[in-house]
């Protein structure tokens, strides 16, 4: 399939670069942004590309061979481009997935199958694989961190499905994300039920190896989503599984947990197996049908974070509000007292320096009524008291 490729990449999308090429540069003039390159000119300090980027639509990717697994994982473009270092040589592609989950599964599917002189992994959305050219390495950590943190899109939500099959006994990196029939017929122990499963609606699969009686069984567990989907699976497996002949049908197992189909291959201690296969767990998740958040009845909707941001401001706001509400008070309190202590001392102090600090006070200026000499009798008084006489 690589042969192929680089025939495709060589002469028709050199012209396309030359298009991409005038065509940015005639943006840089008129002002307008250009799209950032999958490859660029240079990865890190060390490594420079040595000649121009190629790419390749996912149409034109069709006629690649084995380009139907490619395309089933959601292939939308490639990218190639040769760098060097100044002593080695490196050709890097890039395969551009819809999703990251289609990254992670061709890297799943191609894992354990690579020619020497090649290495593989996935940054975000594309599957990168670099190729040695010079033969020394093709496996370079500088290079490899420089890439992913170029084409990474940050934190990003991989299949869970994988993680759902069963660690003891399994084989180190034989786990395998499946999303089609495609990809399927190409795994050898269930290549038979590429006519069998239904991969409607967005099922999917995934495969792992595990040590079993001295020897190796394989795993495979489809999640069909919907209960329907999964009795129609199980019983088209079951029949098929039904019809084969007696040696074909030794060491196999099937089983329905929930909306999981699972089946067991090449078995060569049933009891083992049949430990492995409790172990899996069906883990429900509930999909709400709508074009819009509000179709969710709200006791099923998840946290809007939009919704709870707002309320972290609203909150920080009123908290803010009322602290300085607070500050205001006290700080009129403590005014009050400052300024009513300052004025009584300042006229306690006006009052010593004429001599009238020891005198009573007349209440600030107020109006006295002294009835001391009406309502008591003196010897020789003339006036006359209150409620005397007549």
């Amino acid at each position: 399939m690589l042969a192929s490729l680089q025939i495709l990449l060589a002469t028709p999308v050199r012209g396309q670069g030359e298009k991409q090429q005038a065509l940015a540069e005639s943006n840089s003039k008129s002002g307008q942004p250009t799209h950032r390159e999958v490859l660029p000119t240079a990865f890190g300090n060390a490594w420079r590309a040595a000649g121009p980027s190629k790419q390749l639509s996912a149409e034109k990717f069709s006629v690649v061979q084995g380009s139907e697994v490619y395309l089933e994982y959601g292939l939308q473009s490639v990218a190639t481009r040769t760098y060097t270092n100044g002593h080695n040589q490196v050709m890097i592609e890039a395969y551009e997935l819809r999703y990251p989950s289609g990254a992670y599964g061709l890297f799943s599917f191609d894992r354990g199958s690579l020619s020497a002189g090649r290495h593989e992994f996935y940054a975000g959305r594309y599957l990168v694989r670099i190729s040695d050219v010079t033969g020394t390495s093709a496996t370079n950590s500088d290079l490899v961190s420089a890439i992913q943190e170029y084409l990474s899109d940050g934190a990003v939500e991989l299949p869970t499905l994988p993680g759902h099959l069963p660690e003891p006994n399994k084989i180190t990196a034989s786990e395998k994300y499946l999303v089609g029939p495609a990809a399927l017929a190409q795994i050898k122990p269930f290549s038979d039920l590429k006519g069998v499963l239904d991969f409607t609606g967005g099922a999917e699969a995934a495969t792992a190896e595990y040590e079993n009686g001295g020897g190796r069984v394989n795993l495979i567990i489809i999640d069909c989503y919907t209960p329907q989907l999964a009795a129609d699976n199980y019983t088209r497996l079951k029949n098929y599984v039904e019809s084969l002949k007696p040696e074909d049908k030794a060491g196999r197992l099937i089983k329905r947990i929930g909306n999981y189909v699972v089946e067991v291959v090449n078995s060569k201690d049933p009891n083992a197996v049949q430990a492995i296969v409790d172990q899996i767990k069906y883990a429900p998740r509930v999909y709400w049908e709508g074009d819009r958040f509000t179709s969710i009845p709200f006791e099923y909707r998840p946290p809007d974070p939009l919704v709870l941001e707002e309320a972290r401001k609203t909150g920080v706001f009123l908290a803010t509000a009322f602290y300085l509400i607070g500050l205001m008070i006290v700080g009129s309190v403590l005014t009050g007292i400052i300024a009513g202590g300052s004025f009584f001392y300042w006229r306690l102090y006006q009052r010593r320096k004429l001599g009238l600090g020891d005198a009573f006070s007349d209440g600030g200026g107020t109006i006295r009524l002294n009835l001391d000499n009406f309502l008591l009798p003196a010897e020789d008084s003339k006036v006359k008291l209150l409620g005397k006489g007549d």
